[in-house]
């Protein structure tokens, strides 16, 4: 379908002559989290998606809109309880680079002044340790806050932003990337792919979207950026039966790009494996942050921490891994250091934690200063604290009871409340000095 793809690539890695091919399961298992047979896969691929809520997944509830991701999320190993840093993709991915939190790196970036949106030097990233350690380290990025626009590429040998940001060119342009560490004589390679659907504006191809041939029209092209947002902050002014109108268009045009992008994803992934590429490698897959529809007030992201824009998925996948689960609690400061154990590559500095090794009561911190200023959450023992600066608000929510939280339980002297206060007062106080233009309430 996407013929890209094929052309990208030169002659694949060494393969298995045909009718000699391994069980793997007949391998032993490493001892390692997650388990292999055989060994940890030599080579690494990392693909990171935009926008793409946890809930769609059919394992949260999801109705199959992706059902490549469905696939290999239930041939891989899930981190069941897995949270974003944030909300937005600047802050998210510097804390999947640097495997620490953006307080703790001391940078957090301010979604209202992108004039000053510049990664910092001299924190080491997940790239530039697994380039120290002789991997080929390559980027293709569809958005401008994970490239050299924003400094984000630190440590990647090679750094490309296609002019074409389809999921079909990314990888077209990946694939290209992997020939040539095969021209060059690289030993071990990383590739990081990031894909944007289905980020606002939505807007896939026609035969994605043939149920809204059964709605009347908007006044409001959704596939413009601005025309989004502008339907967006109307919302509050429509009538009931003009906000449901609203929201079903944008329902089917979001759940049309995730429908486009798994088939996107199915058609490259079928290309790499044609070609060898996934013979010995780990696949990381993981989202950036969810999307909001109105479920706490806004549409897209950026807004707040609750579960549609803060929950996030992550999985590893290879050919060889035992399939499986972990359900800790877990964050993107913990996917270094995962990728970093399993290669045994020195993680001085981090503050993540290999998948595995994190306690079931382990505290997780989040941070976004973005459209409504700094906000801030702990999530401890399914119970979950969020506090917005500019008007001094708390929620406190009950995971376990009420996991899309729409019953706050906030009060300053319930037992939840006052653990997580504790906790949320240290992470306060280290933004205060890293975000100067606001103050706590």
């Amino acid at each position: 379908m996407f013929l890209v793809l094929a052309l990208a690539c030169s002659a694949p890695p060494d393969t298995d002559p045909p009718g000699e091919e391994t069980d793997v399961t007949d391998l032993p298992v490493t001892d390692t989290f997650p388990a292999f047979y055989g060994s940890v896969p030599k080579n690494l691929l990392i693909v990171s998606m935009d926008t793409f809520r946890r809930d769609l997944m059919t394992r949260s509830g999801g109705a199959g809109y992706a059902p490549f991701l469905d696939e290999k999320a239930t041939e891989g190993v899930v981190l069941e309880h897995h949270r974003s840093c944030s909300n937005w993709t600047f802050p998210s991915v510097l804390c999947f680079n640097y495997g620490m939190t953006d307080v703790e790196s001391g940078y957090v970036p301010d979604l209202r002044d992108p004039d000053n949106a510049w990664a910092p030097e001299g924190v080491p990233t997940l790239a530039g340790r697994l380039s120290a350690a002789g991997f080929r380290t390559m980027l293709v990025t569809s958005n401008g806050w994970f490239s050299a626009d924003r400094n984000t590429d630190i440590g990647f040998d090679t750094s490309e932003r296609p002019d074409d940001r389809r999921t079909q060119s990314v990888f077209g342009v990946g694939l290209g990337r992997l020939a040539e560490t095969r021209a060059i004589g690289a030993e071990r390679w990383y590739l990081h792919l990031h894909v944007k659907e289905a980020h606002p504006a939505y807007n896939p191809p026609p035969e994605y979207l043939a149920e809204l041939e059964d709605l009347p029209p908007i006044d409001y092209d959704l596939t413009d950026f601005d025309d989004h947002y502008s339907a967006d902050a109307a919302w509050p002014d429509m009538t009931e039966a003009e906000q449901a109108l609203l929201l079903q268009h944008l329902l089917i045009r979001y759940h049309g790009e995730v429908r486009w992008m798994s088939d996107q994803l199915t058609d490259a992934f079928d290309a790499l494996d044609e070609q060898g590429w996934l013979d010995d490698t780990l696949v990381l897959f993981w989202t950036d942050h969810g999307e909001q529809f109105w479920e706490h007030g806004d549409q897209t992201h950026a807004y707040g921490l609750n579960t549609e824009e803060n929950d996030a998925v992550a999985f590893f996948w290879a050919k060889n891994i035992v399939p499986g689960s972990w359900e800790g609690p877990t964050s993107h400061i913990d996917l270094a250091p995962s990728v970093l154990s399993l290669y045994d590559v020195d993680a001085t500095g981090v503050t993540g934690l290999p998948v595995g090794e994190g306690l079931p009561d382990r505290s997780l911190a989040f941070t976004s200063v973005a459209r409504y200023g700094p906000m801030q959450s702990i999530v401890q023992d399914d119970w979950k604290l969020i506090y917005r600066w500019n008007t001094g608000e708390r929620w406190l929510y009950d995971l376990a009871n009420d996991p899309d939280e729409t019953t706050d339980l906030w009060a300053a002297d319930a037992p939840h409340a006052v653990t997580l206060e504790a906790l949320l007062v240290p992470q306060v106080e280290a933004l205060v000095p890293l975000t100067t233009r606001y103050t706590p309430y």
